[in-house]
Order: structure tokens, then sequence, then C-alpha cells
């Protein structure tokens, strides 16, 4: 039963064998220097610290790239006006509305030694300038004629120190206009209805203001009437 015993020959030669693998691999680790070179190494960690600062870097730029945008501040209402302040320029306007309305009532009505007199003087001018014809230019004229009477029945009544200057000069603006008016409407031998209606009214203004005026104004109104007269009969 001895057959199935290693020989001690064989058994030396595989130790043998053995020893001198181990001795080549032994004299390969000395020829390689026990491991990798430190420059190997630097190289090897440098090349890994970029890769990974490459794969940071691109996932920052991915992550931005799908990020929802921020949300847009909410909208702050506006602050409603009080009502008020809404109604400021209406109420502005209608105050300078109604102060341009009192301004040229006072202007209508002002008479001669008064501010605003030049400024209506200075309208009523205007106006004659407008007229489109001789006839239209004898009614404005006519007009114009009315205004002085009235103002001189004004100034009578008034206590002003130049009160008979005052007269006197209005009294020879309404002979001049109203001359200027007749001669546009009037024709010898003729004379129209609306120059008798404008004479009669003139009369009938001037008439009642004679016991009231001094003597040289009196004498003015006198001519006056003494000129008018003509033109209140019952036609020629």
């Amino acid at each position: 039963m001895g057959w199935w015993r290693p020989s001690r020959r064989a058994g030396g030669r595989s130790a043998a064998r053995t020893r001198g693998v181990a001795a080549r691999v032994g004299g390969l680790r000395s020829l390689l220097g026990g491991g990798p070179r430190p420059e190997f190494r630097e190289r090897l960690r440098a090349d890994l610290m970029r890769a990974h600062a490459a794969e940071r870097a691109a996932g920052r730029h991915a992550a931005g790239k799908h990020a929802a945008p921020p949300a847009a501040a909410p909208a702050r209402p506006r602050p409603r006006r009080s009502l008020l302040v809404r109604l400021c320029p209406l109420l502005v306007f209608c105050v300078l509305l109604a102060g341009m309305f009192g301004a040229g009532v006072r202007i209508y009505h002002s008479v001669p030694g008064e501010a605003l007199y030049p400024l209506k003087r200075l309208a009523e001018s205007t106006v004659l300038d407008l007229a489109y014809d001789d006839e239209e230019l004898a009614k404005r004229q006519m007009v114009a004629a009315r205004q002085r009477a009235a103002e001189t029945a004004s100034l009578v009544g008034a206590s002003a120190p130049d009160r008979g200057r005052l007269i006197a000069q209005t009294l020879d603006d309404m002979e001049t206009t109203t001359r200027a008016a007749l001669s546009r409407v009037a024709r010898p031998g003729r004379t129209s209805g609306e120059a008798r209606e404008f004479a009669r009214e003139q009369r009938n203004l001037v008439e009642p203001l004679l016991p009231k005026l001094d003597r040289e104004n009196r004498d003015k109104a006198n001519q006056y009437l003494s000129y008018i007269e003509s033109f209140t009969g019952s036609g020629r």
C-alpha cells in the first residue's frame, strides 16, 4: 500500500521550481523600484482633480439651466386718489370760468373814469373793426351810441370830482358814433325804420338828463337832440 506516497525526488523538484518563481518576482519588484514613481503620482492626482472640478462645473451649469426663474414680486396696488384730488382740475376750471365771467360783466358795465373802462372801449373797437359791410357796421355803431347814452346817465348820478369832464367826453363820443351810424343807413329824402327807432330810443335816454347837467353839457345834449330829431319823424 505504499504506492500513493510521493517520491522524495519529485517533491524536491517542485519545491525548487517554486523558489525560482519567487526569486524572479522579487527581481521584477526590484526593477520597478517598489511602486509608482512620485512624478506619476502627482500627474495622476492632478488629472483626477481636474476631472472632478470639470464634473462639478458641468453639474452646476445643468442645474442653473433647468432651474425655475425667480417669481416676480407681486405688483403693489396703486393708491386711489381721493375725490377732492380728482375733482381739483374741474374746480380750478370752474373758478377760472367764473372769474372770467365776472370780469367780463364788470368790464361791460364800467363807465368812464374806471380802471376797466379802457378794456371796454378796446373790445368795442375790435367789434366795430370786424363788421363785414356798411349796414352791419352801422348796427354796431348804434349799439355803441346806446352805450354812451347809458354811461352818461350813470355819470350824472356819480360823485366823481371830474364828473363834468367825463360827461362832456362821453356826449362827444355819442354824437360822433351816432352821426357815423345814421350816415350809413339814412339816404336823402328817405329814413329807414331802423334809423327812426334808434333816434327815438336815444331821445328818450338823453332828454331826461337835461335838468341834471351843467350848462356846458346841457348845450351839448340839446345839440345832439336837435340832430336826431330829424330822424324821429314818420318817415320821408
